[in-house]
């Protein structure tokens, strides 16, 4: 189970309104990569909005791959962030541009990922985020 606090709920609630404004068009995949790293989900968010026509309201569904959890539920919301970015194949350079933050900032972000899940490089990051999202 992954508990959410008010800050995460509310990331949640503008997504699915961002969500109900693409009038059913799928919301790119970056966009819920991007939250779920925010959010510091160990998966795959997915918004059901066809599900509100039945429940009144859309569906919110968190797509785990079990053998991925372990590795990826320790980090921090930005942890998981800079993992998605590292995931997508961005540099440290590109990550620091995207989030706003130095270079060394981005690269002590990189090792206490490596440390927490005991990943052995960037690579085993990526193919654990991405294996996540399986």
């Amino acid at each position: 189970m992954v508990n959410l606090d008010e800050a995460a709920l509310k990331q949640l609630r503008r997504l699915v309104a961002a969500a109900q404004a693409h009038k059913g068009r799928t919301v790119p995949p970056r966009d819920v990569l991007n939250v779920s790293a925010l959010l510091g989900l160990p998966g795959r968010l997915v918004i059901d909005l066809q599900a509100a026509k039945e429940l009144g309201q859309p569906m919110l569904v968190l797509q785990v791959r079990r053998e991925a959890v372990p590795r990826l539920v320790g980090l921090t919301a930005r942890e998981g962030e800079v993992a998605a970015l590292v995931a997508a194949g961005l540099a440290n350079k590109q990550i620091a541009a995207r989030l706003g933050v130095s270079l060394p900032t981005v690269k002590d972000h990189v090792h206490r990922i490596l440390a927490k899940t005991g990943l052995p490089s960037r690579a085993a990051i990526a193919a654990a985020v991405v294996g996540s999202d399986a």
